[in-house]
């Protein structure tokens, strides 16, 4: 098992970008609310060698104006506080055999979002 390295360049790193996309959406699939939540911003961002690859994430997450059915595309999302939520994730991903999971899914209420 190798230890945990940050990721520098998280918006432009394709495997955390895929990573957190999947986090999302296993979040939103997860949550009684009828409306999606979107990354307002990552606070921290590492990846772990094990069999496989484990990325480590917390992000502050907004709830948007788009109901769960429609498209995400041009979601306002909602600037008011207690509708932020700072979330960690951890997706294990092991390609080679077509399998990635959600093994950590923790999130709490946020009053703001200028951290």
């Amino acid at each position: 098992i190798g230890c945990l390295t940050g990721i520098e360049d998280a918006e432009n790193d394709a495997m955390f970008q895929t990573a957190l996309k999947f986090a999302v959406v296993q979040h939103n699939n997860g949550t009684n609310d009828t409306v999606l939540y979107q990354v307002v911003k990552v606070v921290s961002a590492e990846v772990q060698v094990v069999s496989g690859l484990k990325h480590i994430m917390t992000v502050i997450l907004g709830r948007t104006n788009c109901e769960k059915e429609a498209p995400a595309d041009n979601c306002g999302i909602h600037k008011e506080p207690g509708l932020h939520h700072r979330c960690k994730f951890e997706v294990w991903s092991r390609p080679w055999l077509n399998d990635t999971q959600l093994i950590t899914n923790e999130c709490d209420s946020v009053e703001r979002t200028t951290e």
